[in-house]
């Protein structure tokens, strides 16, 4: 089986799995393995495609956001099965969405679909956190940007949050962008494996 291919970012809130257990069921994937309901994140796995693709379904605590990531060599059929069966953030909508919501859980959700979303570099993406690291009063959306780089550990994203762990007001935030860093340097993006 191939490596990570794709994320798609599921917009149901709040998260239930009952979503993609239902297309596992109407295109007749094996289920591989069940998640613990006492672990976050909440991973389920299912085999499609006569096996050639793995299908991981996540509840992912720490952003707050269900998404379905594909292993293998071609996952372009149940990409497209999944796309036509659920309902999908994109970059383009989750940044849309981030830029018009005024409520903090909405703008907390939009980022981090934003980044779980992207596939590619991204200028407008990146443009966007840096006007909010660099100039969001809510430490806890600067925060964000910390985590989200986690999940999106793009050089412009890794030197942004260089820049919270030697700039921002804030301790926590200083530190955890400090913690991400040794993190990445530990275990470079190339090495890293997703859920």
């Amino acid at each position: 089986m191939a490596g990570f291919k794709e994320r798609l970012v599921l917009t149901q809130q709040p998260p239930t799995r009952t979503v993609l257990s239902r297309v596992a069921w109407d295109l007749d994937w094996d289920l591989d393995g069940v998640g613990n309901v006492n672990e976050d994140p909440y991973v389920d796995i299912w085999l499609a495609e006569d096996e050639s693709v793995e299908v991981h379904y996540v509840e992912d605590g720490l952003v707050g956001l269900s998404y379905v990531t594909l292993y293998g060599d071609d996952v372009a059929a149940v990409r497209d099965e999944i796309a036509a069966r659920c309902d999908l953030w994109s970059p383009e909508s989750a940044l849309t969405a981030l830029r018009a919501a005024t409520d903090r859980d909405d703008r907390l959700r939009a980022l981090y679909a934003a980044a779980l979303s992207a596939a590619g570099s991204d200028p407008t993406l990146v443009d966007d956190f840096r006007a909010i690291a660099r100039h969001d009063e809510d430490p806890g959306l600067r925060q964000a940007v910390v985590v989200a780089t986690g999940y999106l550990p793009w050089p412009e994203l890794v030197e942004l949050v260089r820049e919270l762990s030697e700039n921002d007001d804030v301790d926590h935030v200083r530190h955890n962008a400090q913690v991400l860093l040794d993190g990445l340097e530990l275990y470079p993006p190339d090495a890293a494996v997703s859920p």
